[in-house]
């Protein structure tokens, strides 16, 4: 733990006060369902991977906005009992993000965000952590906060030679300043569709499945050449584990799946993956136990609630 400690990654945050009910079946529109259950945490796609990726062992440095208000005082604490770096951690005077989920009993997930202070993290902000990103390992970004802000943080460390790992969820299209510099894409199956203009879904959805994607995959060049910057797509399929695709390579790499109880759901697994790949990436590991790990941590996530 003493030598990954010394290892240090940045991460793009953004903070929600995450609620989420346990519902049979969410309602539909007029309806009114009751709740089997009630849950409130700090949440938020940027932090979830920054408390992750610090509790895999990694001094992780989050650059993020929250309100003045309880929500915001709380998360600091948390924060600060997780051991992450507060240097970069603003409270502006807003509101801290809000977000609202129905869990159905089968894992799946409908969410709302209230980004609040979130979408005024700027690019003056990230401009003061200049010196936290060019010694990091890996900076990790997402689009839960404004894409001013992304754009900058991962620009900077493309700059200084440090790997870049974009999230585009929710799914925006990329300006060209994102295109040059992203090492590392990781999306699921809807925002794989967006980044590379194929019907992913349909893909897997075919007789062959997987074989089907893997194979329209080695026959799109047309991805490499408008993403100049991008050496690696990942994409994450739940159930049927994850997909590696790299730039000037004919064949994809492919990852099983870890069985999880079933006793959870679904929220966060992406974000539990995503902390699990990146941790592998800043200990240097080959890709495939990257893959093997945020495999494992997604499982791990989709056996709990919360």
């Amino acid at each position: 733990r003493s030598l990954a400690m010394s290892l240090r990654a940045v991460v793009i945050a953004n903070f929600v006060q995450a609620c989420s009910w346990q519902v049979d079946q969410a309602p539909e529109p007029g309806e009114t369902r009751r709740a089997l259950g009630f849950h409130s945490e700090a949440g938020g796609k940027g932090l979830n991977v920054a408390i992750g990726l610090q509790r895999l062992g990694v001094q992780v440095t989050p650059i993020l906005a929250h309100g003045q208000d309880s929500a915001g005082e709380q998360l600091r604490s948390l924060l600060q009992a997780e051991g992450l770096d507060l240097r970069h951690v603003h409270a502006l005077p807003m509101a801290s993000g809000w977000g609202a989920g129905l869990i159905e009993r089968n894992g799946q997930n409908r969410i709302a965000v209230f980004p609040g202070a979130n979408d005024h993290l700027s690019p003056a902000h990230v401009r003061l952590a200049h010196a936290a990103i060019a010694q990091a390992q890996l900076v990790y970004g997402q689009f839960e906060v404004s894409l001013a802000a992304t754009t900058e943080a991962l620009v900077l460390a493309h700059a200084a030679g440090v790997r870049t790992v974009l999230n585009p969820s929710p799914w925006q299209a990329l300006p060209q300043a994102l295109r040059e510099v992203v090492h590392t894409h990781l999306v699921n199956e809807s925002e794989a569709a967006e980044l590379l203009g194929l019907d992913v879904p349909a893909l897997l959805a075919m007789p062959t499945g997987l074989a089907a994607l893997q194979a329209r995959l080695a026959r799109h060049h047309a991805f490499w050449l408008t993403h100049p910057g991008a050496q690696r797509v990942i994409i994450t399929l739940g159930a049927m584990g994850s997909l590696a695709w790299l730039r000037d390579q004919p064949v994809t790499w492919h990852c099983a799946a870890y069985p999880s109880t079933g006793t959870g759901d679904t929220v966060g697994c992406g974000d539990a993956f995503a902390a699990g790949f990146c941790w592998a990436e800043t200990q240097g590991h080959g890709l495939q136990q990257a893959l093997q790990l945020g495999n494992r941590c997604g499982a791990h996530l989709a056996s709990h609630r919360g």
